[in-house]
């Protein structure tokens, strides 16, 4: 659960049984939409607004229900609205800002978060919110400045000091971000982005065996914990799993679905205008007759890329807040929820076309998704997906790297896919994205069955 769908789930509902709305109803809507049932929410919040759209409560939560569900602009147009009826109401403002800061709009979310200040200025919300706006746009010591206040207002938050270690460490203020997230550790003995970003830290900055300590103390607080165990494998080489956990997935990609499409714009992330290179050198001339799988389909960058090849366009995920954001789009006829391997397994000769965009880099062993996938695709159906390069000829052909992805070497997928009917026709090496600077080496893959 996001940051925003926190505080839609923190509200007092008692405010909501004005202007002639019966109280039940709203708060009906908002129980629905905290369970994720999003579209009977949906349909509440807009009959509400229907009857009264003067009613700046049922447009601030349909607002934030239209963010979760990738309709941003839209969500952004009904929060100003509500403020435009009541220019003080400082939840829908701060949400606003929430909105503008994860679809990357850096500048209108402080101004925004600086709004609810003006109006609010012991708001500790507004002023962690800020703080995390301005480290993005590099006003570092501003961010410090505002995110100790943020601390003063209020010293139980966790979060607080985790976005303040965030800060310390953009600043190569190394000792200070790491005072802050383990008083963040100890204000939340399991807090998770804490843990995580004070490994990565640690790891960046050659501490190996520190980074190492910290997994194994994130374990101790939170033994189920899927990312520690997962990154725990990676830095010890020891019992690596030959896939990521649907656990590792769902608790990275859920968390990451707000601000993914922002985050991957600044690494110059190339893997969907990649894929889609190599499926008009497949077919030359789109013909919007191929049904066409995407398979890890994220928030959908590839889908307005494959659509002119499309008669029908699938999306596949793990991860119900990326399929949200894809479902936003209006670009795919179907999305659908479920683990890559299980749904081709289910899926016999239904493609024309599969692609993968930087999702076979959360599997190692290939062999039971590549099966999957030839089964799944009509007679000489292609296979267009990515992977990072491993030029390290290992035992098994795949790594995990300690950053929790896996990098496959070239003959490993080549005879991978000879071992699951399909011809390897082109394995170009390319740049996916850059990581700290500096590029991430990977095969654009195409194949077809034989």
């Amino acid at each position: 659960m996001n940051r925003t769908e926190r505080r839609l789930a923190a509200k007092n509902n008692k405010k909501r049984q004005k202007r002639g709305n019966p109280g039940n109803v709203l708060s009906s809507a908002i129980s629905l939409h905290q369970k994720g049932q999003l579209a009977e929410a949906e349909k509440i919040y807009r009959s509400i607004v229907q009857k009264q759209p003067d009613n700046p409560d049922a447009l601030h939560f349909l607002g934030v229900l239209l963010h979760q569900t990738g309709q941003s602009d839209k969500a952004i147009a009904n929060i100003q609205q509500a403020l435009q009826i009541n220019p003080a109401y400082l939840d829908a403002c701060n949400n606003l800002g929430n909105i503008y800061k994860e679809t990357g709009d850096m500048q209108q979310a402080a101004e925004t978060y600086r709004r609810v200040i003006d109006m609010a200025p012991d708001h500790a919300g507004a002023c962690n919110n800020l703080g995390v706006v301005l480290r993005n746009l590099e006003a570092y010591e501003e961010s410090e400045r505002v995110l100790l206040k943020a601390a003063e207002l209020s010293p139980d938050n966790a979060d607080v000091f985790q976005n303040l270690g965030n800060t310390y460490q953009e600043q190569d203020e190394c000792r200070k971000a790491a005072e802050a997230y383990r008083q963040a550790i100890v204000l939340r003995p399991n807090h998770k982005y804490a843990y995580e970003s004070l490994w990565k830290m640690l790891l960046k900055t050659g501490q190996s065996e520190e980074a190492r300590e910290v997994l194994h103390n994130w374990l101790a607080a939170d033994p189920g914990n899927p990312i520690a165990r997962h990154h725990l494998s990676a830095c010890l080489g020891e019992d690596v799993p030959d896939r990521a956990s649907e656990a590792y997935i769902q608790d990275i990609f859920d968390k990451f679905a707000a601000s993914f499409d922002t985050v991957l714009n600044r690494l110059d992330y190339r893997a969907p205008e990649l894929v889609t290179q190599a499926v008009a050198t497949l077919f030359p001339e789109p013909r919007q007759d191929l049904r066409v799988l995407d398979a890890g389909c994220g928030t959908g960058l590839c889908g307005p890329l494959l659509r002119p090849y499309a008669g029908t366009l699938v999306g596949v995920d793990l991860s119900s807040g990326m399929l949200r954001k894809a479902k936003g789009r209006e670009i795919y006829d179907a999305l659908v929820e479920a683990d890559l391997v299980a749904y081709l397994g289910r899926e016999k000769a239904a493609f024309d076309v599969i692609v993968s965009a930087d999702t076979l880099v959360y599997f190692g062993d290939l062999a039971p998704l590549l099966k999957a996938a030839a089964g799944a695709l009509k007679a000489a159906g292609s296979l267009v997906f990515t992977v990072e390069k491993s030029d390290e000829e290992s035992g098994n052909g795949f790594r995990l790297n300690p950053h929790g992805r896996y990098a496959h070497a070239h003959d490993y997928i080549k005879a991978s896919l000879a071992a699951s009917g399909f011809d390897l026709r082109a394995a170009e090496t390319v740049v996916l994205r850059k990581e700290a600077g500096q590029p991430v080496v990977g095969l654009l893959v195409t194949a077809v069955l034989n």
